[in-house]
């Protein structure tokens, strides 16, 4: 069954814990870390959640899992090259997939998944500017688990991993980070959401 769009005050209330613990951290790896994780708890269902990284030259890592099967199932995309996690980065779009079985845009790769008992996943691209540092995604291990309202629910899990790796190729650590973002929130009462992405859309190179 499509899980549903968490209410308001729940999915803030997940953000305030995160944001919390968030300011007592000093690495991206804990701050990408604490973000899976509640990702994952936010979406019912889900049999586990990750974030992949991939720099310059096309080297792929999963910089954050909630378990082993997302490691697997990561390691699975970067050995065939193919995946929806690596077509969320390469086309700067959300990737849902209903049914692994059927999907039939990633053969091999579908049968590896098979093989872990995963049937569905959700993938959303860390954007920042006009570059794609990698994805953040979701596995199931039943079909039809997740619908847009997931990918829209994905985007601010994204938008919150990416506003922290951005960050830190500025130069900021997370304490700085995360308290200026809160302070900008605060200032011009938007959500955390609308700024961080305008701060990321703000690193846009100049034409």
């Amino acid at each position: 069954m499509a899980v549903k769009l968490p209410l308001a005050d729940e999915l803030a209330a997940v953000f305030a814990r995160a944001t919390e613990l968030l300011l007592t951290e000093e690495t991206v790896s804990r701050a990408l870390e604490l973000i899976t994780a509640a990702a994952e708890a936010a979406v019912p269902g889900a049999a586990g959640a990750g974030v992949t990284l991939i720099d310059a030259d096309g080297r792929k890592h999963t910089a954050s899992a909630s378990n082993s099967l997302v490691q697997a199932a990561d390691a699975r995309q970067y050995d065939l090259g193919q995946g929806p996690c690596l077509l969320a980065w390469a086309s700067g779009e959300p990737v849902l997939v209903h049914d692994a079985r059927s999907d039939g845009r990633w053969p091999e790769w579908a049968d590896a998944a098979a093989g872990l008992g995963l049937r569905s996943s959700v993938s959303t691209p860390l954007i920042a500017g006009e570059s794609a540092l990698g994805a953040v995604k979701l596995y199931a291990r039943q079909e039809d688990s997740f619908n847009h309202a997931t990918v829209r629910l994905l985007e601010l899990f994204a938008a919150q991993a990416t506003i922290f790796l951005v960050n830190a190729r500025h130069g900021l650590d997370e304490d700085t980070a995360m308290q200026d973002l809160l302070m900008e929130s605060r200032r011009s009462k938007r959500s955390l959401r609308d700024v961080s992405a305008e701060l990321v859309s703000s690193t846009r190179p100049a034409r």
